[in-house]
């Protein structure tokens, strides 16, 4: 299994990639992240602490060119022949190494977009966390949301669904776009339907089909689904555009959700039972919390390496 953190694949890291220096664990991540996304959007993360030198080396190993020879007939029929030989032997004797699983954690601060192995798409929240094989080779292509909140575009593909498992559920699709939120601190997950048709399964539920414009709740505690109802999908993945929005939500919930937005850690130091509400977009931590604390009894002291909330 291969875990990927995004605070972990840095300037120095890709340096020792490209002289042939890391550790085998470490080739593996670096190569795991570059099969993320086309190179040109690797380049935009931590372009200035690798020197230039380094980049061309990285882009060479990226995007490898063949190199001209110039063979006269004798010899190419001869290669020829002995490729063909050789390929032979492989194609009989070979063995193809299992797919890595993939554990990919969303760095802190805003939405990460990943592309699968199937050119679909995910956009994650901050702190969210997902498993992924490295290729798709059975008859579906499995995801697993671990935590936090997430926003699918999948390829259409009739011959190959595509599984997404979380809380012990499952939601099968062909090609369609979503929104998946399954935070730590909540009871209840959420599956938003922008495009398409999926289906919603839990062990100890009957299967739920969701149309667009659909959301349905599952209860993660009770392993039950709840009733499917109609809500403003631009509401549910204003948070793709950066903007933080609470509805009366539970305080456990919003700390979660400030936490893998600004990297922050809290001490709680009263109970958490005042849900809150507000929109946040471009504000910083001290105004979102300054602004939590006019609305609240909460009060926040910065105690160092956390932030204590108490009343």
């Amino acid at each position: 299994m291969v875990v990927i953190n995004m605070e972990d694949i840095n300037g120095e890291l890709l340096e020792r990639y490209a002289q042939a220096k890391c550790t085998p664990l470490e080739r593996m991540q670096v190569e795991a992240w570059l099969e993320l996304e086309d190179f040109p959007a690797f380049l935009a993360v931590e372009q200035e602490q690798v020197k230039p030198e380094i980049l061309s080396a990285l882009q060479e190993k990226m995007q490898p060119r063949p190199k001209k020879f110039r063979l006269t007939w004798r010899v190419y029929s001869s290669i020829a022949a002995a490729t063909v030989l050789a390929l032979g032997f492989l194609l009989l004797n070979r063995t193809q190494p299992p797919p890595q699983n993939i554990v990919f954690n969303a760095p802190y601060g805003q939405p990460t977009l990943i592309t699968l192995p199937d050119s679909s798409k995910i956009e994650l929240q901050p702190g969210s966390r997902i498993a992924y094989p490295s290729k798709f080779t059975g008859k579906t292509r499995p995801v697993t949301l671990l935590s936090g909140e997430v926003f699918f575009v999948v390829k259409h593909d009739a011959s190959k669904p595509f599984l997404v498992k979380s809380a012990n559920s499952e939601i099968k699709v062909l090609g369609t776009r979503f929104n998946v939120r399954n935070l730590k601190s909540a009871t209840l997950m959420e599956v938003t339907l922008t495009q398409g048709k999926i289906s919603f399964k839990a062990k100890n539920s009957p299967e739920t089909i969701l149309l667009p414009g659909e959301r349905l709740f599952f209860n993660k505690t009770q392993q039950r689904t709840g009733e499917v109802t109609k809500v403003d999908t631009n509401a549910v993945t204003a948070w793709k555009s950066g903007l933080i929005k609470f509805s009366d939500t539970p305080m456990p919930q919003v700390l979660e959700t400030l936490e893998n937005r600004y990297g922050l850690r809290f001490k709680v130091s009263c109970t958490l039972n005042d849900p809150i509400s507000g929109k946040f977009e471009k504000q910083s931590v001290s105004q979102v919390l300054q602004l939590i604390q006019r609305a609240s009894d909460y009060r926040f002291r910065n105690a160092g390496k956390y932030i204590e909330i108490y009343k």
